[in-house]
């Protein structure tokens, strides 16, 4: 089954909101092993949505589109969907109730405008909407399923969850598909595929890589008859896998590396401090994302000045003479003054260059140096980035992160 994803709404043509629904109906599909071969945005104009209907039923096998199912002027998906499938509307007795039921709930009085909702193509199943008025649609046609959700992402995704996957499931066949995902950090793409080119991989099992900054996750989806087939195809392939890449795998599925790395902390009995700078906070932020950190982490300082650098964490005027604040010296001296303030098992410091200006030749943009002390020792590691500020301060506090995840590690095992 080959799918198609048909985005709908001016806002999105226009750039005014990041289409974060194609993405995450891509995601949810491949899971499923149902490849998305194309993604298209069209307006909230009916002659171009319903050419870009024709065009996609005549490729794909399943089409999904999101947007323009509310109650207002521009909402004109549903009936684009009847013309260019000749199903014409037809007033759902059933979809109105609901309508009417969600305004009585809300002590509101119901708009004539709203029922226009319970228009659906002939033959459509609605799919209920439990966040809002606007329903979904699963269109049956001789070759093709269509499948129309809503654009606000919270009501899209619901439905799609509840009403679209298990329909998806079912339509293959008595066969099932099984997903797993490891993440990995601290690997390129290309690194990974050497990898898998030296593995044997089943001719069930389909392999996705998908990368972000300073992260690749590697998905595999196996398709076989029987649920147990499915796993051991799974099996055979993500040991070995799991064996040549070693120590990068922090993770599968919904895995987030600061969670890991509080999970490492929490089994260690470690606590942790973080002394920033040219992240401003985000190491901190990221682990405290994490409900219970309280159990390991201490505090944190953002020291972007360097008189923060000399007054808290003990950087002397002749260090940063002689290194300047982006060094080894430096960053080895935050982490372990942040130890010291906090009174921590571990200090975690970051210094760099963030960028756009403040570069030289010796020291470029980019340039970022960490450092991990403990009461034995302090390391320290050299990183070169690139790409804009924010993009380097994410790829520092990650890179910082699974410094961090990797030590907790090696620690253990050499214990």
């Amino acid at each position: 089954m080959d799918a198609e994803l048909l985005t709908i709404g001016s806002e999105l043509t226009s750039g005014a909101t990041v289409n974060t629904n194609a993405a995450y109906l891509a995601r949810r599909l491949a899971a499923l092993g149902i490849p998305c071969r194309r993604q298209i945005s069209v307006g909230d104009e009916r002659t171009g949505l319903a050419e870009a209907l024709r065009e996609a039923l005549r490729r794909c096998d399943l089409l999904i589109t999101t947007g323009g199912l509310g109650p207002t002027f521009d909402d004109i998906t549903m009936a684009t969907i009847a013309e260019v499938t000749q199903h014409p509307l037809r007033f759902s007795p059933m979809v109105a109730a609901t309508v009417r039921r969600f305004y009585t709930r809300r002590h509101r009085q119901l708009q004539r405008a709203a029922l226009r909702q319970a228009y659906l193509p002939q033959g459509g199943a609605p799919l209920p909407n439990p966040l809002g008025t606007a329903p979904g649609l699963w269109l049956r046609l001789e070759e093709q399923v269509v499948v129309a959700l809503p654009g606000v992402p919270a009501e899209m995704r619901a439905i799609m969850e509840r009403h679209v996957l298990p329909r998806l499931k079912r339509l293959g066949a008595g066969g099932v598909i099984e997903s797993h995902t490891l993440r990995t950090a601290g690997l390129v793409e290309l690194s990974i595929e050497s990898i898998l080119r030296t593995l044997r991989i089943p001719e069930c099992v389909q392999i996705g890589l998908y990368p972000h900054l300073r992260m690749v996750d590697i998905r595999l989806t196996a398709a076989a008859p029987s649920r147990q087939a499915a796993r051991r195809a799974l099996s055979r392939i993500e040991r070995p896998l799991r064996r040549a890449l070693g120590m990068s795998v922090y993770g599968t599925g919904e895995d987030t590396l600061e969670g890991v790395v509080g999970e490492l902390l929490v089994k260690r009995r470690r606590t942790i401090a973080v002394a920033e700078s040219c992240t401003g906070g985000l190491v901190c932020d990221r682990l405290t994302n994490v409900p219970g950190s309280s159990r390991y982490i201490k505090g944190g300082l953002v020291a972007y000045h360097n008189e923060v650098k000399r007054q808290h964490l003990d950087v002397s005027d002749a260090m940063l003479a002689r290194f300047g604040a982006v060094s080894a010296p430096v960053a080895r001296k935050m982490a372990e003054g942040v130890r010291r303030l906090a009174d921590a098992d571990v200090g975690l410091a970051i210094t760099g260059i963030a960028g756009p200006t403040g570069g030289t030749a010796k020291k470029p943009v980019g340039l970022v140096y960490l450092a991990l002390a403990d009461p034995r020792n302090t390391l320290t590691r050299r990183c070169q980035f690139f790409g804009d500020r924010l993009s380097i301060k994410t790829q520092a506090a990650q890179t910082a992160l699974d410094f961090l995840r990797r030590s907790l590690l090696s620690s253990s095992r050499n214990q």
